[in-house]
């Protein structure tokens, strides 16, 4: 993009024409959002989110959100679901590792995390997000996922860490826990239930990734 420059300042600034065309654009991009009602509205809401406020990352995890913003992007999603009919993956990950709760070795929580934040962000696509979660916690919001998909995602990062370690013997594991919307349900309290659930009943069973239960057919 041309910019121009103050006098003496040497500060560059947007044009007026640069101006207008971009507000323009935006313009288009939103009746086009409302005629056709897809998730671009959506797309420019984050955008236009992102523009006034930079994504605030986890502090020394430049791969992962912080958990606040989850709750939010979740319910963003789900709103999406039921005006569009898009569905999400929704996927939580229990990490054991060196310095965290149930792990062994040396080093600390904050670098077990690192490097598994690192390899969720080669495993998923440029548009899921990654949050860190309480304690040892991961999850992952994945737009227009089913929970074949998302299954199919987290093992991707398994493959990733089990390959870490046979390079340079750093043993972390992860469990998982995979639900989709609108598949296992349409409210952010039960979604989360569920993926717990389901990743804590794949722990137990020594299976690293498990599957939300269904909702129960009515009658």
């Amino acid at each position: 993009m041309a910019t121009g420059s103050s006098i003496g300042g040497g500060v560059e600034t947007e044009s007026a024409a640069e101006r207008l065309a971009r507000e323009a654009f935006v313009t288009a991009a939103q009746k086009l959002a409302d005629e056709f009602g897809s998730v671009t509205a959506t797309a420019i809401a984050a955008i236009s989110e992102r523009d006034s406020e930079p994504p605030a990352r986890e502090k020394g995890h430049a791969s992962l959100f912080r958990p606040g913003q989850m709750r939010r992007r979740l319910d963003q999603l789900i709103e999406t679901n039921k005006r569009y009919g898009h569905p999400f993956g929704l996927a939580v990950f229990d990490v054991e590792g060196p310095g965290t709760r149930n792990g062994t070795g040396e080093g600390s929580r904050e670098t077990t995390l690192a490097v598994v934040g690192a390899a969720l962000h080669d495993s998923v696509r440029l548009v899921d997000e990654a949050f860190r979660l309480e304690e040892d916690a991961l999850c992952v919001l994945a737009p227009n996922q089913t929970t074949v998909e998302g299954v199919q995602m987290a093992e991707r990062l398994l493959g990733m860490l089990d390959e870490l370690e046979a390079a340079g013997g750093l043993r972390i594991t992860v469990s998982a826990g995979v639900v989709a919307c609108p598949e296992h349900g349409t409210d952010a309290e039960s979604l989360l239930r569920k993926a717990d659930e389901a990743m804590w009943r794949a722990r137990a069973v020594g299976q690293p990734v498990g599957v939300g239960a269904l909702p129960a057919a009515r009658a």
